[in-house]
């Protein structure tokens, strides 16, 4: 297990899809926040420095492209936060600028563990 002082918010309408991906992600060692809207994400992103989001891009409020621009454009967090998109679907041809990298979901524990792993070398 990694012990990292990193900080996650994962955002899902499901709450079963944030409990796993949160799960993984302690096991890992990093401190994890959860949400269920793009709304309470840009509001949880203002009030904490997250070093990483993992955003769902469909929710029903809000889609997560709309969320994952509203965080970046006003974030003063330096370096902004790295955003995965997260989908049941696969990849488009070409990815939203707001996002760092697709996840389809379910999230492998080996692709996350190297995802992160990459990511904090690259931060």
């Amino acid at each position: 297990m990694i012990q990292s002082s990193k900080k996650c918010l994962v955002v899902d309408d499901l709450p079963f899809n944030t409990q796993v991906l949160k799960a993984q992600l302690n096991h890992l060692g990093y401190a994890v926040d959860c949400c269920f809207s793009g709304k309470k994400a840009i509001t949880q992103a203002f009030e904490h420095d997250y070093d990483f989001i993992f955003m769902d891009i469909s929710m029903p409020d809000m889609s997560g492209d709309e969320a994952a621009t509203s965080i970046l454009k006003y974030s003063s967090k330096e370096p902004a936060p790295i955003i995965f998109a997260l989908s049941g679907h696969d990849e488009p041809q070409v990815l939203p600028q707001c996002f760092n990298l697709w996840l389809t979901k379910p999230v492998n524990k080996q692709q996350l563990s190297e995802i992160m792993h990459n990511s904090i070398i690259k931060s």
